[in-house]
């Protein structure tokens, strides 16, 4: 029997490799999903030309804009009526820098995408998980911010702050119902994006788009109804 049969889900970055493989697990459960991307490369275009399925629909949305947010809920819910799972899937890195050459227009840039993202997408959904005492959160947020590593200051500090933004909603939402909230901290996702990152060694010892897909599904069912506020560290074999 379908774990999410009915249930509304919104994946950001639903056209990239993790969000692919997450957003096709939460059709395999029931769901009915609604995958945004940026509408800016190829990619994406051709991860909607091949996964056009019943119960899936792709929305362009910078997740970065207050507006663009707002206005994306606003057709959501007088669509939908609610939302049930957001899988807050958007994320960017850059190279890697030490702390003093990295620039304020760097450093602003891994909290816009990294962390304000993840605010703007999660205070929108609560609003709606509160009313309805239902709710299921999952934020992606990564080894370095929990174990920094030199070169990754500004992406680990950003990521840091998604650990203590789902940490915060998470005892925002209790006493309002069924609602959680989570995050997964992965090392470095085995994408073929990624693999310019490391030796042959080090990927086979990366988490796949895959396993934290699986995890994902269990944290949106009854299953993951007593976890909440956890940081899930998957690190594969790091």
């Amino acid at each position: 029997m379908a774990k999410l049969s009915g249930k509304i889900a919104v994946v950001t970055g639903g056209t990239g490799a993790l969000g692919q493989n997450v957003t096709k697990r939460l059709l395999m459960e029931g769901a009915t999903v609604i995958a945004t991307h940026t509408g800016r490369s190829d990619t994406e275009s051709s991860a909607i030309i091949d996964h056009q399925v019943q119960n899936l629909s792709y929305d362009v949305l910078d997740v970065t804009s207050e507006r663009s947010v707002g206005t994306f809920y606003d057709q959501l819910l007088s669509k939908h009526g609610r939302i049930d799972i957001l899988c807050n899937l958007v994320g960017g890195i850059r190279q890697k820098k030490f702390i003093e050459d990295i620039s304020f227009e760097e450093w602003n840039e891994m909290f816009r995408v990294n962390l304000d993202s993840c605010f703007l997408m999660t205070r929108n959904a609560v609003r709606s998980m509160k009313l309805n005492s239902f709710g299921r959160i999952i934020n992606i947020t990564a080894m370095p911010a929990i174990l920094p590593e030199p070169k990754r200051g500004g992406y680990g500090v950003a990521k840091a702050g998604v650990i203590t933004l789902t940490k915060t909603v998470a005892e925002e939402v209790k006493g309002f119902g069924d609602i959680t909230v989570n995050a997964i901290a992965p090392s470095t996702i085995l994408t073929e994006a990624n693999k310019q990152w490391g030796t042959e060694e080090e990927i086979k010892k990366w988490v796949t788009p895959g396993q934290i897909a699986e995890m994902i599904i269990v944290l949106c069912s009854d299953s993951g109804a007593a976890i909440n506020g956890h940081i899930i560290q998957m690190y594969g074999k790091v």
